[in-house]
């Protein structure tokens, strides 16, 4: 059952994550990179923790947010929250 609710999120991240950078979900993976990959920018970075924030009734660290490199980055930091 944990790994149904791991997937879960993971497909749930990812949605968001397409929605706001406006590519299709298949393309996007537990591992590309925030930058390389999806060409974040820190500006991004933000918008994107106050929608997880406010997709997930969270409130992220500011320092843990620091580390994200890659979209499973996100997963973990969601899954410990």
């Amino acid at each position: 059952m944990p790994g149904f609710m791991n997937d879960d999120l993971e497909r749930q991240v990812i949605q968001m994550l397409s929605g706001y950078l406006q590519v299709d979900r298949r393309t996007i993976k537990a591992d590309s990179r925030l930058v390389e990959d999806l060409c974040v920018d820190s500006l991004g970075v933000v918008e994107i923790v106050m929608s997880v924030n406010e997709t997930f009734g969270i409130d992220l660290p500011a320092a843990a947010v620091k580390e994200w490199r890659t979209v499973g980055d996100i997963c973990c930091l969601v899954r410990g929250a």
